[in-house]
């Protein structure tokens, strides 16, 4: 539904509507702290993920059309820089405020800054090609993401791989917490969030000056390997010092891997489809996170946590030599090229 609403309004439209609609969510809080209700807090809750479903692919499939072809590798990097810092950042002001703050003070101050974000999206340009223009009045399906998909093996290459990553990324507070608990040092997590977050933020940042114009699909696939290698330092549990370092090396490898395969998708995929699959991919994200999460639960009960990251670390590497040897047989390259234009 997301993906037809991208498709046929223009996207700061959808934005500004994300952005009210999120607006809602502290103001159904205030009635749930007024009545002590359930119910309402529960509603706040979906509305909150409503407009994340709709601004996030939004944001997503509008930087083509407001950064140069050159500059998207860049851009992707800010974009998760900024994803890290509020993550990061957002936690642990988030633990001070209701530790110091009220809840109805807490969600009075979360309104403000809603509403300051939907002023910002009044004053947004965000341009539309011809291509997308002249589409608007076609009949684009939803389902016809799919032939899309499979038509790109660079896109369907992308997917995959992150699927494989998703097992880690969706269970990474309940590793953190495990590792915690059996190093029986609390300030661990704060480590390891910490060297996480800072490698993210500092290699995300010299991404397209070591990237370049290389091919995003080899270089993306490579990245599972050394995703691999973090997952098996991490399977050294017991030792803090590996631990801590397999965090950091994870940083690094998801700082260029996340902004290049973003930019796969950008580049290949036509305008007008970039919601609808952005959408689609969202809205997979979410079902496989859940999936995941339990996933990850039950190997952590069953087998352990270092048994578990040995296990990601061969689903990691076994991805990664099966979609470099499709690559490679089938010449699959995109470059991003420094003066602007996009080679494919």
């Amino acid at each position: 539904m997301w993906g037809y609403c991208f498709h046929l309004n223009n996207k700061r439209k959808v934005l500004f509507a994300a952005s009210l609609v999120r607006c809602l969510a502290p103001l159904v809080m205030f009635v749930a702290i007024r009545f002590d209700s359930v119910a309402c807090m529960l509603l706040a809750f979906v509305i909150m993920q409503i407009a994340a479903s709709v601004y996030r692919p939004a944001v997503q499939s509008s930087l083509p059309a407001v950064v140069k072809p050159a500059d998207l590798l860049k851009a992707n990097g800010i974009f998760l820089n900024v994803d890290t810092l509020q993550r990061i950042g957002g936690t642990a002001l988030g633990g001070i405020m209701v530790a110091t703050l009220d809840l109805f003070t807490l969600y009075a101050l979360s309104l403000v800054f809603y509403i300051l974000l939907v002023f910002c999206t009044v004053l947004m340009d965000i341009p539309e090609s011809e291509q997308s223009a002249t589409t608007k009045g076609g009949k684009l399906r939803f389902r016809e993401v799919f032939p899309l998909i499979r038509s790109e093996p660079s896109v369907l290459i992308a997917m995959v791989n992150t699927a494989v990553l998703l097992l880690f990324l969706t269970g990474f507070n309940l590793l953190i917490l495990n590792f915690s608990e059996l190093q029986q040092a609390p300030d661990l997590m704060g480590w390891l969030y910490a060297v996480e977050g800072l490698s993210i933020m500092f290699f995300a940042a010299i991404a397209k000056r070591w990237i370049g114009s290389k091919n995003l699909v080899t270089g993306s696939i490579l990245f599972m390997f050394l995703f691999a290698v973090s997952f098996v330092g991490m399977s050294f549990s017991e030792s803090r010092l590996l631990v801590i370092l397999s965090f950091g090396i994870f940083g690094c490898a998801f700082a260029f891997f996340f902004p290049m395969i973003t930019t796969i998708y950008q580049l290949k995929l036509p305008d007008e489809a970039r919601g609808r699959f952005f959408s689609f991919k969202s809205m997979m994200d979410r079902i496989m996170n859940h999936i995941a999460l339990l996933v990850t639960g039950a190997c952590l009960d069953w087998i352990g946590i270092s048994a578990y990251m040995i296990i990601l670390a061969v689903m990691a590497s076994l991805s990664g030599a099966i979609t470099f040897g499709i690559a490679k047989k089938k010449s699959i390259e995109v470059r991003q090229q420094l003066t602007g234009t996009v080679s494919v």
